[in-house]
């Protein structure tokens, strides 16, 4: 789920960090340039940690061509994360989520193309600014650090992650709808939103059901890079 721009502090402790929290223990020392940035914790991304960059993000303008270059990428991201809540998950909640992800984002990309073609925009990621291929970048390092986790872990930091992310998206779209100058995008917004709130409900409701890791209040194994 690449994506989505989310420049938003986590409120919960995930995956690694949940077991450091229960003991006076500090976090594996960071061994790469992308860990330095994160303090050691491959989930505390750097969008997390520098609310200068996450304004400038969000101050940024809204372009018709970006927004429909945004939501494409959030859709095919939102759509990837549903097969792997499919295949990976663990509890009904997630594996139902994971396929109610892959049907609505796929209507939800659909709706993007048409609206792009009355507006008369080509998706393009020339589109995109700095900050958003940035957040791209630090999105597909979240979910490739989901993608080596099972069982409860998993099921816990995928409904985290989600719920934060369709939050942050939904702001974006709240706050620069104004910025847009095609009346079929801003309609495409409206019709957007709904869903999005749907997903964060779901994602809460998932992690407030799941159980708590297996190795909470015990020394992991620090976490590897690569």
């Amino acid at each position: 789920m690449t994506l989505i721009a989310r420049g938003i502090a986590f409120a919960l402790a995930v995956a690694p960090g949940l077991a450091y929290a229960g003991e006076n223990v500090p976090p594996p020392k960071p061994t790469s340039k992308d860990a330095e940035r994160t303090g050691g914790d491959p989930m505390n991304t750097p969008d997390t940690n520098k609310p200068s960059d996450t304004a400038k993000a969000s101050d940024e303008k809204m372009t018709d061509a970006r927004l429909i270059a945004l939501l494409h990428h959030v859709n095919q991201d939102e759509i990837a994360a549903g097969k792997l809540a499919q295949q990976k998950g663990q509890s009904v909640d997630i594996k139902a989520y994971g396929k109610k992800l892959v049907t609505d984002h796929s209507s939800s990309d659909q709706e993007v193309t048409a609206a792009a073609k009355k507006a008369g925009i080509s998706p393009s990621d020339s589109a995109l600014t700095a900050n958003d291929k940035e957040m791209m970048r630090v999105d597909k390092n979240k979910m490739d650090q989901i993608k080596r986790m099972s069982g409860a872990e998993f099921d816990r930091t995928f409904a985290q992650v989600l719920a934060q992310d369709h939050e942050h998206m939904i702001s974006l779209l709240r706050d620069h709808k104004g910025d847009l100058q095609s009346p079929e995008l801003k309609t495409l917004v409206d019709n957007t939103i709904p869903v999005l709130e749907k997903h964060k409900d779901l994602a809460r409701k998932a992690l407030r059901n799941a159980p708590p890791p297996a190795n909470l209040g015990r020394t992991p194994n620090p976490p590897t890079r690569r």
